[in-house]
């Protein structure tokens, strides 16, 4: 099976490439392991951009939308103080299964081939250590080779292709415990914006040694709300006294901070749960490569940290990051497609040079320089009580 683009995952990042791909004229395949697209259940929420009606069409995603805020709040240590902050355009939240099967749909009229519940297995690379495939099991348990000219790895914050090819995901990622619930203790009308608790390092009495968190409840509509907890791992190598907790030392944090934290634990009174898991997320890094080996693999989207840092979202980052890399693709394929390092190099620069690249750079550095403020030169909750005013002004300029 030989074809122009094989890309690895069928989440947003992936089928905005396979979509814009194969509008261009490309052999396209799509492998999901999967049984549909996107198979994990979530919350989801992004901010309208042209993209978005290029792939999903025009008002889509302003139909399916349950909640429109425009604004965030922020909440200092213990509640104590909080910060209002306009995020100049409305954050739409939505279903996610109706949201990513309209893209399937996009892929597939566009003439992209999706085949699901493949597990990629590793890369195939040749004597110059250059991709020309992957090595996949189909739905039936065999193993299969796929060749391309180029292997798109979309397959999210752990990918199989960047961790056989070095990526170091531990730098990267940060443990998320994500949540949706249903009869949520809230009223929409009060509390209509997403809200975050910030809690550094020592403030919780039962897990002194506890990374730095950030702690969400989100709004979706009716009584229903997206939460979590996001450990700040950017700083914990600077921060004396955390250590990396185990899985269980988290879900534990969680039910405390759910029963108890001031402010937090209120929306959780009587919610009905409907989704809860550990798992990871791009927060800490951005990957020091996109293009592997000498070439023929590209990493996008979570699988290459690429989410803007600085607002936790990386939805339509990595459909902008699989468009710019697509047009690029574009000329490179058609002339010839012969893979080497210089080639490999020139295409990186072209990407880095993109605005998107700038941006998600720019928003690492910016949540890089709030958090160490927070977490380590104030480093407790009644330094961070003392000095809110200041992070208000930092985390305003930065919206």
């Amino acid at each position: 099976m030989e074809f122009d683009f094989c890309i690895v995952g069928a989440g947003t990042a992936g089928l905005t490439a396979a979509t814009l791909a194969a509008r261009k004229g490309f052999k396209v395949v799509v492998l999901e392991k999967g049984n549909v697209a996107g198979p994990v259940p979530r919350g989801e929420s992004m901010a309208h951009y042209p993209l978005v009606d290029e792939i999903l069409g025009e008002g889509f995603l302003q139909e399916i939308a349950t909640v429109k805020p425009s604004f965030r709040r922020y909440h200092s240590p213990e509640n104590k103080k909080t910060t209002l902050v306009d995020v100049h355009v409305p954050y739409y939240f939505f279903d996610w299964r109706e949201f990513i099967d309209r893209f399937a749909q996009s892929a597939m009229e566009a003439g992209a081939e999706i085949k699901y519940q493949c597990e990629v297995l590793s890369p195939m690379m040749n004597e110059v250590d250059v991709c020309v495939g992957v090595n996949y099991k189909d739905g039936s348990g065999n193993e299969q080779e796929l060749h391309a000219k180029v292997v798109l790895a979309c397959d999210g914050y752990n990918s199989t292709l960047g961790r056989t090819l070095g990526v170091e995901y531990s730098a990267i990622n940060c443990p998320i415990m994500k949540f949706r619930g249903k009869n949520a203790n809230i009223d929409i009308d009060s509390f209509p914006n997403p809200q975050f608790w910030l809690i550094p390092t020592g403030d919780l009495d039962y897990a002194p040694h506890f990374p730095p968190i950030a702690a969400y409840v989100f709004p979706i509509g009716g009584k229903n709300i997206e939460a979590g907890i996001m450990l700040r791992m950017g700083q914990v190598p600077k921060i004396k006294n955390a250590k990396l907790p185990t899985d269980e030392e988290i879900k534990e944090v969680w039910e405390h901070l759910k029963a108890d934290y001031p402010g937090f634990s209120e929306a959780f009174k009587g919610v009905e749960v409907e989704i809860q898991h550990l798992t990871g997320m791009p927060n800490a890094s951005l990957a020091e490569k996109f293009v592997l080996g000498n070439g023929g693999v590209i990493i996008i989207g979570d699988a290459a940290g690429f989410v803007d840092a600085n607002g936790s979202s990386g939805l339509y980052y990595g459909m902008k990051a699989a468009a710019e890399w697509v047009d690029i693709l574009d000329p490179f394929l058609k002339k010839n497609g012969v893979w080497n390092g210089v080639i490999s190099s020139s295409l990186e620069k072209q990407f880095r040079n993109t605005e998107i690249c700038k941006h998600i750079k720019k928003s690492y550095g910016l949540i890089g320089v709030s958090e160490a403020f927070l977490f380590r030169l104030l480093g407790t909750g009644k330094a961070v009580n003392r000095f809110w005013w200041l992070f208000s002004i930092m985390i305003k300029s930065a919206s």
